[in-house]
């Protein structure tokens, strides 16, 4: 899709990418504030969703999972500065 954007000569267009339908489409804002507000509005959508991701897990196993990972895994050596 082609559009026609027109904004005064003065006045930069700022450039958000976001992903869509698997798709990564640019949204153009003559404002930073209105940049800010649709990115941060994007942003805290997607952190929601990813939040219902694990809702059909059990908790339980879950937990007897990391549980597990946790003492299977070596420590990490400690660092000297």
């Amino acid at each position: 899709m082609i559009a026609d954007i027109l904004s005064f000569f003065i006045r930069p267009l700022i450039g958000v990418i976001f992903r869509e339908k698997g798709q990564e489409i640019v949204h153009y804002f003559a404002e930073e504030a209105d940049a800010d507000a649709a990115s941060s509005s994007r942003t805290i959508q997607e952190a929601l969703s990813l939040a219902g991701a694990w809702s059909d897990l059990s908790w339980e196993e879950v937990e007897k999972d990391l549980h597990r990972i946790r003492h299977e895994s070596n420590p990490t050596p400690p660092i000297t500065l």
